[in-house]
């Protein structure tokens, strides 16, 4: 008897759950990848990924409500171990918020980001707005699209616009909380992993990575990935420790969650799974739970996804002289580039050198220890063992980005590629301490290195503060100037995105649209649409002497009449902001008499 019922009842039952799980499988596999072309496959994650996620979500806080509540007495946190781990999670959290700015660090991305989040609060709608107007008192997006970028962070910060009101900055709190959250949950596994003193050196090596901290202050989706890594790497130690359906069904849902976290993250989905066959042949049974069973249906947006990008080259933002995304002569560029990054020793970089020094030198000795000495399976360290087979998901994925075209590291805006190695390379020591401090306490020694090394350059890294990009500095004054000088109603012609000033619930318009429809602006000039119809633009040095002239994407036609109302200089060039009072007519078009040919002679 199990449970109650014969033992030939619970194999019935599990042999119809595995049947049941293949044919979800297989509709799956047949919806994602092979039933809709490249237009249904938009319409569909537009017009119903929102509600997907949001069954995903639900189903996963449900699954970890009933972890929480079949939790087992665990180990309580001394007095004086609380006291450090919190006394780490809140300073490491206090520097990070206090010594960035709240604004988006990654141009364009983390505009799209917010977008996709404003359409999902207020239409239920997976899409990114491309423009957008007041009409009758009310602000509506317009010409929305499906974007490439996973939306796990844009449906997290939906929500909170629905719990508290739409503000832009939600997406930037939202962050914030996450950061001392990934802390928290790196003590934890630092803590199963080695004790007490390896919770602390992996908060504290982790803690003093300026990359990590400076993603609390932006608006992009990178910390939530992360978060989501060591949520996945402790329900798997969980489900290994003790296999039955409630920590399945957590682990499982939070694997999918995972996969939409980045767009690399689908390779996680691997490492869940044989994490799951490795509990099954552990316990020498089948578990498997209802919400295991239909995760497949819960990834077909996430395929559908893919197949749009897929097949959408101008998604991939290529430069003029490329035409794939991953190929092997990007390789070279970008592992001189993730040498700069990982051993720069100047505070131009947001880098922590010993952490790249010790965590690859304490990786080495992981992956030359499971070679020669490989653990056995059946009886290996839970938590160890779903670090091995996430972790080596987390080295994948930084091998797969190196083939990237855009992945130098030391460019501050690809950088954050790097997250997932930092994890494995802080982890890796942390493991390796633990190893040697039965013969020499090398933890301790690491402690004290890191925190001498935290005091001086990671400090002077956050204040440097060389991670904000010259396009998000213009825009944030823009913003300002903006703010300083509030208006009713306000159209912007803008030379970089719209997207910033859509999310503010202003409408605006590319420069070059602008050119386009220059009479839908006469018109609004006439009746007094707007207020006043502000145009951005940029200046670059044109001579030695420092003489400045007009981009001339930026240009516009000569019948605009603009007055200047305020400047400033960004490095060598110069932006602008004018006001666009009056458009003169085009001038009449020149008309030619045709040409006259002349008859041939006996020609009427």
């Amino acid at each position: 008897m199990i449970g109650g019922f014969p033992h030939s009842f619970s194999l019935a039952r599990s042999e119809v759950r595995l049947a049941v799980f293949g044919a979800s499988a297989l509709l799956a596999v047949y919806l994602g990848f092979l039933g809709l072309g490249v237009g249904p496959a938009s319409l569909v994650v537009q017009r119903y990924g929102y509600y997907v996620m949001l069954a995903s979500v639900a189903l996963w806080l449900w699954t970890l409500f009933r972890l929480w509540q079949q939790r087992a007495p665990s180990e309580p946190l001394t007095r004086g171990e609380t006291i450090s781990a919190t006394a780490a999670i809140g300073l490491f959290s206090v520097l990070a918020v206090v010594s960035e700015p709240m604004q988006s660090k990654v141009l364009n991305d983390e505009f799209v980001l917010q977008s996709t989040a404003y359409n999902m609060h207020y239409f239920r709608e997976t899409g990114t707005m491309v423009r957008g107007y007041e009409l009758l008192g009310v602000f509506l997006s317009t010409d929305s699209y499906l974007d490439k970028r996973p939306y796990l962070y844009p449906f997290l910060v939906s929500l909170v616009h629905d719990l508290t009101g739409y503000r832009p900055a939600n997406a930037f709190w939202l962050n914030a909380l996450l950061y001392p959250v990934a802390l928290g949950l790196i003590y934890y596994l630092g803590r199963r992993l080695a004790g007490r003193r390896g919770a602390l050196l992996a908060v504290l090596l982790l803690g003093s990575l300026p990359l990590l901290g400076q993603n609390a202050t932006g608006s992009g989706m990178e910390l939530l990935n992360v978060v989501m890594i060591l949520v996945v790497i402790g329900l798997g130690g969980a489900y290994l420790r003790q296999p039955d359906e409630t920590r399945l069904a957590a682990l499982v849902v939070g694997g999918v969650l995972l996969g939409q976290a980045r767009y690399e993250s689908a390779l996680y989905v691997a490492p869940v799974a044989g994490i799951v066959a490795l509990g099954w042949w552990r316990s020498g049974r089948i578990v498997l739970p209802w919400e295991a069973v239909v995760a497949p249906l819960l990834l077909v947006p996430m395929a559908l996804q893919n197949k749009v990008l897929a097949n959408s080259p101008i998604m991939w933002e290529l430069k003029e002289n490329q035409n794939t995304r991953f190929a092997f002569e990007y390789l070279w560029n970008n592992l001189r580039g993730a040498g700069a990054f990982l051993f720069s020793t100047t505070p131009m970089l947001a880098n922590f050198f010993l952490l790249s020094v010790v965590g690859c030198l304490a990786l080495a000795v992981c992956l030359l220890f499971l070679v020669r000495r490989p653990p056995p399976l059946r009886t290996a360290n839970p938590d160890g063992t779903a670090w091995v087979l996430v972790g080596a998901a987390a080295l994948i994925n930084t091998v797969l980005v190196l083939f990237y075209y855009w992945a130098r590291f030391d460019d501050p805006m690809a950088s954050r590629f790097s997250l997932p190695l930092h994890l494995l390379l802080a982890f890796a020591a942390v493991w390796v301490c633990a190893r040697w401090d039965r013969r020499w306490p090398a933890s301790r020694w690491l402690i004290g290195a890191t925190l001498v090394s935290a005091m001086g350059t990671t400090t002077a890294r956050y204040a440097y503060h060389h991670y904000s990009i010259m396009g998000i500095v213009e825009i944030e004054w823009e913003r300002r100037w903006v703010a300083q000088h509030p208006m009713e109603s306000c159209l912007i012609l803008t030379n970089k995105s719209s997207l910033p000033w859509l999310l503010q619930k202003t409408p605006a318009i590319m420069i070059d649209r602008a050119r386009l429809v220059a009479d839908r602006l006469v018109e609004h000039l006439k009746a007094g649409t707007f207020r006043q119809i502000l145009v951005f633009q940029s200046m670059r040095p044109s001579t030695v002497e420092g003489d400045h002239q007009l981009v001339p994407e930026d240009r516009l036609p000569d019948n605009f009449h603009l007055t200047l109302l305020a400047e400033r200089r960004f490095g060598t060039k110069l932006a602008r902001i004018s006001r666009l009072d009056a458009i003169d007519p085009p001038p009449p078009e020149k008309k030619t008499a045709p040409a006259v040919t002349p008859k041939k002679a006996g020609e009427k």
